[in-house]
């Protein structure tokens, strides 16, 4: 199951997901297979990243790519054709399918902007919303969070835009020290999720991907940040 941290600041996003995966057998017995894998999925503007049923979030995204060549607009729509073609596959009384849904970030103006892709419910069809400016969107399976519920007070406390820092490093740094205690303490009462995650930084004119193996008992420290990235 996923465990996902999405913070839209005023000038740019971060965005964390764990690396455990939980997903059905091919042979439809119902019995669930783990494995470690990333989660962040990169198109031309950003990333893509879903949190419920495997095969339903890869096609959809898969679709979005090959087939609606990346409009943005057309997400939504894809989100529901993979939702449909896994229900004649395996029914349509499984809930990781039906409460899948997408967050998906890209370039903006201001810098860059994340959206939500989801639904009321099963009578309504899939929208696409954009986060507001110095929000936390918190995706998990597990809904217990009292171990973390402090740390995510603190995270919302400060917030600071990219804008605010000296350097890229400094930037990272910051969110990095503060969201690997939450990957860390979540982990250990839900044994769905891995302490490990990826980690995506964008702004106006670049991005930065990671990944943390979060085993440190130290805080971590990024000294210098390669400004030859190729283009997502």
């Amino acid at each position: 199951m996923t465990f996902i941290i999405a913070i839209q600041l005023n000038d740019s996003i971060i965005v964390a997901a764990d690396n455990k995966e939980v997903i059905f057998k091919e042979d439809y017995s119902n019995e669930l297979l783990e494995r470690s894998t990333s989660k962040l999925h990169a198109w031309s503007n950003g990333i893509v990243i879903g949190t419920g049923e495997y095969y339903v979030i890869n096609r959809s995204i898969a679709l979005f790519k090959e087939v609606a060549q990346s409009n943005l607009t057309l997400l939504p729509y894809c989100l529901e054709l993979s939702r449909q073609l896994r229900e004649q596959e395996i029914g349509v009384d499984h809930f990781q399918v039906q409460n899948t849904k997408l967050l998906c970030s890209s370039y903006a103006e201001q810098g860059a902007q994340l959206y939500k892709i989801e639904r009321i419910d099963d009578q309504h069809s899939y929208t696409m919303n954009a986060i507001e400016p110095t929000d936390i969107t918190v995706w998990m399976f597990n809904p217990n969070v009292e171990t973390i519920t402090g740390d995510l007070k603190n995270l919302y406390v400060d917030l600071r835009d990219y804008g605010s820092f000296s350097n890229q490093a400094e930037w990272i740094n910051y969110y990095i020290n503060r969201l690997a205690p939450i990957y860390q303490k979540q982990s250990q009462v839900d044994s769905l999720m891995s302490q490990s995650f990826d980690i995506f930084f964008q702004s106006k004119d670049d991005y930065v991907f990671g990944h943390i193996t979060n085993t440190q008992n130290e805080p971590l420290a990024i000294q210098e940040i390669s400004s030859n990235i190729d283009p997502i």
